[in-house]
């Protein structure tokens, strides 16, 4: 056990020994220091729990003021000192001199226990009212008279007062005369009868009106003595209106609502349930959930509240119900009633009428799956019905995926509502071929057509000629239309419907890569042709920055052997791809963005050697890169050139582009406008691969050309066949007729080089005078 502190202040050495003579020691719950009072000002008096004083100074004292219930004073009944002396200047406790160990045990265990007790009561204060704060309930202490003596943190509150207001008043002045008599009764009730007295009362305050539910009880001494009354008051505002608030609420629903207890018994309803049901309150004594759907649903109704009740299950359902105003669909909510216990006490159920919602519902789901302009399935359509009548089973299917050939040159020349016009007539016509697959539209001019079942490849075969034949037969609107076709078959389980439409993309693409108006069969090999692609297509990304990537210029002469122009060519040197032909690099290469940035190298290397070979040259080579159909086709096209002319400081005279008739036909209005803006300010035009398009003679007037560039098919036929010889004799006429120069493309043989001398072609390009050379070797020839 900790021993308490004594300090005892003496004025001479004498008064020390003595007390030690005495035995301190022996007193083994104290232990004991000494210090001269002249020194009493270097005392920490937080460190002694009590201080004898051996000869009373009121300066020490004063000093000790703080302390003065711990502090002991010495009375000398020798020198006729008296008690009174010092109780009239603030002391409490004392100690007769001369000292006697018992005396001084005697009166400092005295003390300890009076401070315990004091300390003790104190806590216990402390407690109380700690406690009376933080109830969340008003509480109290009034006595005999109804005054206030003590009031908690919440009453003040809601009466607005402060404790020293409040102190000493009654109810009458607290509650601001709004009530006062009738708690007065309350008190005598509760002191006169001495028990408790619980009751309701509305008290207004700070807070508005609140209904509280009041307790309060007599307080009692010892004797039996009755001293006030202790209440408390807990604010039962929201459990009274509670009730209100809920029939309002169970009224005001645009639903119908009902609750029921454990037995299924309807027990409480909103007019909106009598609406909807047709019954009539006053005709059932126990209504029951079956009684208005039907005796049908019994079964069902009792598993769904054996669920809700005990398994504390939320269920959400859809019923129908037959009404006065035809069959409706219910959407029912069932939710359970708990109580504070957490024990079920009943079910609450909405229902609300979602007939009009189900039939919106319907049709926003027909809309979505079905494509606006011919009412067949569309991308999401097809999956779906992929989805729930093959997938769902693990079948096997056929797909057919087509897209029209030419159809955005339809299109652009005849408008998108004779376009339109065709898609419907179209589809309308696969359903006829096509009665046994599911038809859709994924977008634009592609179709898928899906049926159950691995088809035979004949009759596939059949039903793609059907459709080919259908598109080269005599309605007119299909007359400058073609398809092409891909066709694949394989076990839904196993592939997805997105597998299933590449590989039939694949082999669509085939079908145009051979020249469209055609069908193909999807095989393993068009895939590794994909994952070739796509390895060159990433290799190619990186090919720049690996300075894989250069320009061969193939030369342009006279037909007396003079140099008049370079064709640019892209050489790509990676030993992985040399066998890989440089016209199907470029293909993809167009089909990926890869062409915006390998086509601005190829310009700008084309250009800047351009103006290098022709520094100081009076007779101009012209330099000249192909310009792809994804290329012109950008808004940007003409202002990107202009832009790399302008940086390269190239004279504009000194370049050209070629381009097909093929590229122009994407968009010709538009493409037109853009050639002849780069030709206004010098650039050379040529029409390359000329005869191979379409009605290539009509456009030669529309197209502000330089010059024409006749395909190499048509050179290299003219030996064998006078029909090809007059074709390009008529095509270089032409020309000339308008004033343009023509290039004959493919000159490898003498012969062709003295048939062309003969029909007056201006040009000549071919390995008969030069193969494409690397820069450095045109740069020796030239330079």
């Amino acid at each position: 056990m900790k021993k308490s502190k004594v300090l005892i202040l003496h004025e001479s050495e004498n008064t020390k020994i003595a007390l030690e003579e005495l035995g301190l020691h022996l007193l083994q719950d104290y232990s004991f220091d000494f210090l001269n009072i002249i020194d009493y000002l270097r005392v920490d008096s937080k460190q002694y729990d009590f201080i004898i004083v051996d000869s009373y100074n009121d300066y020490i004292f004063e000093y000790f003021k703080n302390k003065t219930n711990r502090i002991i004073v010495t009375v000398n009944i020798m020198k006729e000192e008296r008690p009174s002396d010092y109780i009239k200047r603030g002391a409490e406790n004392f100690i007769l001199k001369p000292y006697s160990i018992k005396e001084i045990r005697l009166i400092l265990d005295k003390l300890k226990e009076t401070l315990s007790i004091k300390e003790e009561a104190e806590e216990n204060k402390l407690k109380f009212y700690t406690l009376l704060d933080n109830i969340p309930y008003m509480a109290w202490f009034k006595n005999k008279n109804s005054e206030y003596m003590i009031v908690n943190n919440e009453f003040k509150e809601h009466c607005g007062k402060d404790f020293e207001t409040i102190r000493g008043r009654d109810d009458q002045f607290v509650w601001d005369g709004m009530i006062g008599e009738n708690c007065r009764q309350y008190d005598l009730k509760v002191m006169t009868e001495r028990k408790q007295l619980i009751f309701d009362e509305i008290i207004p305050g700070k807070k508005g009106y609140k209904q509280f539910n009041i307790y309060k009880v007599p307080v009692v001494d010892g004797r039996d003595n009755i001293l006030g009354t202790m209440g408390i008051a807990r604010d039962i505002t929201d459990l009274k209106n509670k009730d209100v608030k809920f029939d309002i609420l169970l009224e005001n629903m645009p639903f119908a609502v009902f609750t029921k207890n454990r037995k299924g018994e309807i027990i409480q309803s909103n007019s909106t349930f009598y609406k909807l049901t047709n019954i009539n309150e006053m005709s059932h004594l126990i209504l029951r959930e079956e009684d208005f759907l039907g005796k049908k649903y019994c079964e069902s109704i009792a598993i769904e509240d054996k669920d809700v009740i005990y398994n504390k299950n939320n269920i959400n359902l859809v019923r129908s119900l037959r009404t006065s105003l035809g069959e409706r669909i219910l959407e029912v909510f069932k939710s359970p009633i708990i109580d504070i216990s957490g024990e079920v006490i009943g079910i609450i159920c909405t229902m609300r009428d979602v007939t009009e919602v189900k039939s919106q519902e319907a049709r926003i789901k027909r809309m979505a799956y079905t494509d606006s302009l011919t009412g067949l399935a569309n991308r999401r359509g097809l999956y779906n019905y992929v989805e729930t009548n093959l997938t769902s089973k693990d079948a096997d299917a056929t797909i057919m995926f087509m897209d029209l050939d030419n159809f955005k040159y339809l299109n652009d020349n005849y408008g998108h509502q004779h376009g339109d016009e065709i898609l419907i007539e179209f589809g309308e016509d696969l359903q006829r071929i096509c009665e046994c697959g599911f038809v859709s539209r994924i977008g634009g001019d592609e179709f898928v057509i899906v049926w159950e079942g691995k088809m035979g490849r004949e009759t596939a075969t059949e039903i793609a000629e059907k459709i080919l034949n259908l598109l080269n037969g005599k309605k007119m609107k299909f007359s400058k239309l073609s398809a092409s076709i891909g066709i694949v078959t394989g076990n839904t389980g196993e592939e997805t419907i997105d597998n299933f439409l590449t590989k039939g993309d694949l082999a669509l693409y085939k079908a145009k890569d051979q020249g469209k108006n055609q069908y193909v069969f999807y095989n393993r090999d068009l895939d590794k042709k994909r994952c070739l692609n796509e390895e060159i297509e990433q290799d190619l990304r990186n090919a720049l920055d690996r300075e894989e990537l250069e320009l061969y210029y193939q030369p342009q002469y006279t037909c007396s052997n003079e140099l008049i122009g370079l064709e640019a060519l892209l050489r790509w040197n990676n030993d992985k791809y040399r066998k890989v032909p440089i016209i199907e690099i470029i293909n993809i290469m167009e089909k990926s963005v890869l062409i915006d940035e390998i086509g601005k190298f190829i310009t700008r290397s084309a250009f800047s050697f351009a103006k290098k070979i022709n520094e100081n040259r009076e007779d101009k080579i012209i330099v000249s890169v192909n310009i792809s159909a994804i290329q012109i086709m950008k808004h940007n096209f003409v202002r990107s050139m202009k832009k790399i002319i302008s940086e390269i400081d190239v004279d504009p005279s000194c370049v050209g582009i070629e381009i097909t008739e093929t590229v122009l036909l994407q968009n010709i209005n538009e493409n037109i406008l853009k050639i002849k803006e780069l030709k206004d300010i010098g650039v050379k035009i040529s029409l390359d691969d000329f005869g191979t398009g379409y009605s290539s003679f009509s456009y030669l007037v529309k197209i502000p050309l330089t010059n024409i560039k006749i395909d190499k098919s048509f050179i290299w036929g003219m030996k064998d066949s006078e029909e090809y010889r007059t074709l390009v004799k008529l095509c270089i006429d032409t020309a000339h007729a308008l004033n343009l120069k023509v290039v004959a493309e493919g000159v490898e043989t003498t012969e062709d080089l003295c048939l062309l001398k003969y029909m007056k072609a201006d040009y000549i390009q071919g390995y008969l005078f030069s193969r494409p050379l690397p820069k450095k070797e045109i740069e020796e020839m030239i330079l």
